[in-house]
């Protein structure tokens, strides 16, 4: 067991000393700011057209209904 926790410590210290490793950890930073300002971005744009899209939606309703 105690062999198993060494190595298992000894590959992790090799990662975080290796520049390889440091690469990427700042690609998965990375990736993960571009996914989480993506989600942000499309939140706020649900939120904004909310109303207008309402809006344009009873208007075609309206003329659906009126044109038969």
């Amino acid at each position: 067991m105690i062999s198993k926790t060494k190595e298992l410590y000894q590959a992790l210290h090799g990662f975080a000393v290796s520049e390889e490793g440091l690469v990427t950890v700042e690609w998965v930073a990375l990736a993960g700011a571009i996914i989480i300002g993506a989600i942000a971005v499309g939140w706020i744009v649900m939120r904004s057209l909310s109303s207008p899209a309402n809006s344009i939606g009873s208007t075609i309703t309206s003329h659906q209904s009126t044109s038969y």
